[in-house]
């Protein structure tokens, strides 16, 4: 078929339908015989009385018991059943379909939502008289779900039942059981991971941010080398904290201070055996232009 200018596309255009209202003085919504495309109320000329109504306003497009966009409703407001309604459709919209119950298969659906998961317990994990257990997603019924134990085929509902993400077994299992739970749910929308359920068993070892943290609680740094790679560091508190051990002493503080990399260290330490801090290089008296040097043991008064 030929078209001159450009061809729509994914609209539909139906006849410039009439449709004639019948109200009954009770009913505030009434469906159509034509689907309104789009559920968008301006596809559609409503008039009561010879009165054209106003589109969003006085009425809306809904969708009726089978989900289709066919159902005129008048906001609330209950027309009279001596009042002449007919219903105009203008022929153009965009395309909305419901597709047909049934008529999805699995090859239509995305990968996310089809579950193959597989969940492995040892009987050591039961709970509540070792008879439960915690499935990472949440089956359809008992029947969604292939249970074994130690190999054996599990009934649904015979030797199991499950409610929410709970399996619970009929008897008791003992510790050494190998459990594996194959889910076979078409999943009721995308699974997202539950919050808080991220431990550290979970990341990567080398994780790795790019742009800005921030920590809003204490933060604990466990290992043997911490790096800080930025050009300034700025701590709030008034007082550091250095060889700060569970049972401190002289002896855990001994050679405890700071290094600046040069050529050549420069320390600032602190030496038990004089119970002085000790610095490898001298210290300017005066933080100005003066040029005269003493070891820092003179300028603490521990020389």
């Amino acid at each position: 078929m030929s078209y001159i200018g450009v061809q729509s596309q994914n609209h539909v255009s139906p006849a410039f339908h009439r449709e004639v209202v019948t109200p009954d003085g009770s009913a505030s919504f009434f469906d159509l015989v034509q689907d309104v495309p789009g559920f968008n109320a301006d596809n559609v000329l409503v008039v009561v009385n010879n009165v054209v109504q106003h589109p969003f306003d006085s009425y809306t497009i809904k969708a009726d018991a089978n989900g289709n966009p066919r159902r005129l409703d008048f906001a609330g407001t209950v027309p009279a059943s001596t009042d002449t309604i007919y219903v105009t459709h203008r022929g153009v919209g965009s395309l909305n379909m419901t597709p047909a119950a049934g008529s999805v298969d699995s090859v239509a659906l995305a990968d996310n939502l089809r579950s193959g998961v597989v969940n492995s317990f040892t009987g050591s994990q039961a709970t509540n008289s070792s008879t439960q257990l915690t499935l990472t997603e949440e089956p359809l019924n008992a029947q969604s779900i292939m249970v074994y134990v130690n190999g054996v085929y599990q009934k649904p509902t015979t030797n199991y039942t499950v409610s929410g993400t709970t399996l619970t077994f009929t008897g008791a299992l003992v510790s050494s059981d190998e459990i594996d739970v194959h889910h076979m749910s078409i999943r009721t929308g995308v699974v997202h991971v539950a919050d808080g359920s991220v431990t550290s068993a979970k990341l990567d070892t080398n994780l790795s941010l790019d742009g800005n943290l921030t920590v809003g609680g204490g933060l604990t740094v466990n290992g043997t080398t911490t790096t800080i790679n930025s050009t300034t560091l700025t701590v709030d508190d008034k007082n550091i904290e250095i060889a700060s051990v569970a049972s401190p002493s002289d002896s855990t503080a001994a050679d405890a201070g700071i290094t600046i990399k040069g050529a050549t260290d420069k320390t600032l330490q602190w030496k038990s055996a004089t119970n002085s801090l000790s610095s490898n290089v001298k210290l300017a008296e005066n933080a100005g232009s003066s040029a005269f040097h003493r070891p820092l043991t003179t300028m603490l008064g521990l020389g």
